[in-house]
């Protein structure tokens, strides 16, 4: 009989036979045992190998990859459980939206992990949107099981053919319609991380460079991972995501390339960020250079993803969700509704002398803008309603146009170029239903339109 010791979420050999000869894929998951920090904790002998072998293999399905490799330096045995290709079929669909059910283009299910260690966290998050200067980008990652490799395409929605409708309540305000088409920018990847044919990206060791269809164009992209340990007294212009989203894990933006290599990337797993990543893209023109060189001409983007509670809606906050919004000349924008009540974070409930039982909920509807323009950029609040419920309401609209919708009082946010002498102005919001919704920008005479995005529809594209 084998034992062997806990150590923290650690399993590491205290005695009985040699291990098993490692592997090529052994090696590598060993390899990021190493790039772990170190652990302190008691002991506790366990006769694991005692115990029936379905048994064994239930206690093991609770196990991360990490510990999955740790065991399987314990001992033979403990080596053939710890490879049960149910185990790693079970780690990687806990990544993924759908579960496969086969390896794909890999000879098996731990082969394929190790392939993409560590970076599964980014097709499982999903969404993710970038700090670049004025516009940002908005991205959709998963995982090709076809091809096997994770990759993020940029959203993009298109405006149709205009049609103007007019206003009973004021035939002078220019209402136009808005039926974006929303597609992924499938010719120009963001993010494309491929099964290497020859070693393993060393993901903790600094950037991996991407073969992106651009390199034709002399334009080359690295992909890097980020650190949760931020630099002390960071301004809050430097973190993302930005203030305006809630969120408890932001990262420094390192836009002006100031920390050193060894506090830019993170050196163990512990250190790494499951909720941010960088892109690194620069043009690169002269002959007879290395190709991996950066020339002047670069940029780095810090993508952070969103809280899945922070855009699905429920039924004390309908809105809640991304939506796009038609920004006339500056085209469309995708937006994060969030509505907040009285038990949410800066939002206080309504005062009233009624009983407490008759008060209805103050929920509140800020839409912060993921992309921008170089007026109001992303990350900025768009407009806000501090109510959107009777004690906002300016009235139910009774014209054709937006029969029955309630109207209530809101205030939207104007700026100059390079959001210089930014201000907000009195303005009204229409809840037409809780997939569309129209503004009504008061001192311009303009009302836009907004419309849920359908994150699901472009996941099956």
């Amino acid at each position: 009989m084998a034992a062997v010791h806990m150590v923290g979420d650690a399993t590491l050999p205290a005695f009985g036979r040699q291990p098993q000869a490692s592997t090529e894929t052994e090696n590598i998951l060993q390899a990021s045992v190493s790039d772990s920090a170190p652990r302190t904790s008691g002991s506790i002998p366990v006769p694991l190998l005692e115990l029936p072998p379905e048994l064994v293999q239930e206690i093991l399905s609770y196990l991360s990859a990490q510990d999955l490799a740790r065991l399987s330096a314990a001992c033979r045995d403990l080596a053939e459980h710890a490879a049960n290709e149910l185990l790693w079929a079970n780690i990687i669909n806990s990544y993924l939206p759908e579960a496969i059910h086969d390896p794909g283009v890999f000879d098996s299910f731990r082969s394929l992990y190790v392939a993409h260690h560590p970076c599964w966290f980014i097709p499982r998050q999903k969404v993710w949107f970038s700090d670049l200067e004025h516009t940002g980008n908005l991205i959709l990652a998963r995982y090709d099981h076809r091809r096997g490799v994770i990759e993020a395409y940029r959203i993009i929605a298109e405006r149709r053919s205009h049609q103007f409708q007019v206003w009973d309540c004021n035939p002078d305000v220019i209402i136009q319609t808005f039926n974006p088409k929303v597609s992924l920018w499938l010719d120009d990847p963001i993010l494309l991380l491929k099964n290497p044919r020859e070693g393993q990206p060393q993901y903790l060791r600094g950037e991996t460079r991407m073969p992106l269809p651009l390199e034709i164009q002399h334009v080359f992209n690295a992909f890097s991972l980020c650190s949760t340990q931020l630099p002390p007294d960071l301004d809050p212009s430097k973190q993302w995501p930005p203030k305006t989203i809630p969120s408890n894990h932001r990262v420094y933006r390192d836009v002006e390339f100031q920390l050193q290599e060894e506090e830019r990337w993170p050196r163990y797993v512990e250190n790494m960020s499951e909720h941010a990543f960088r892109i690194r893209r620069w043009a690169h023109f002269r002959m007879g250079m290395p190709t991996f060189t950066a020339g002047r001409n670069e940029t780095l983007s810090t993508f952070a993803t969103l809280d899945p509670k922070l855009y699905t809606p429920t039924k004390m906050k309908p809105y809640q969700g991304i939506w796009i919004g038609d920004y006339s000349a500056h085209g469309c924008e995708f937006l994060l509704f969030l509505q907040r009540g009285p038990k949410d974070e800066h939002v206080k409930p309504t005062e009233t002398s009624e009983p407490a039982e008759e008060i209805t909920p103050q929920y509140s509807l800020e839409a912060v803008k993921l992309t921008g323009d170089p007026n109001v950029p992303r990350g900025e609040i768009s407009f806000a309603a501090d109510d959107t419920g009777p004690g906002g309401l300016v009235r139910i609209s009774d014209e054709a146009l937006f029969q029955g919708a309630p109207i209530v009082r809101s205030r939207g946010h104007v700026a100059g170029l390079g959001f210089r002498d930014d201000t907000f102005i009195p303005s009204q919001l229409i809840l037409i239903s809780t997939d569309c919704v129209a503004h009504y920008w008061e001192a311009m005479g303009h009302i836009s339109y907004y419309r849920r995005l359908d994150l699901d529809a472009l996941l099956r594209t």
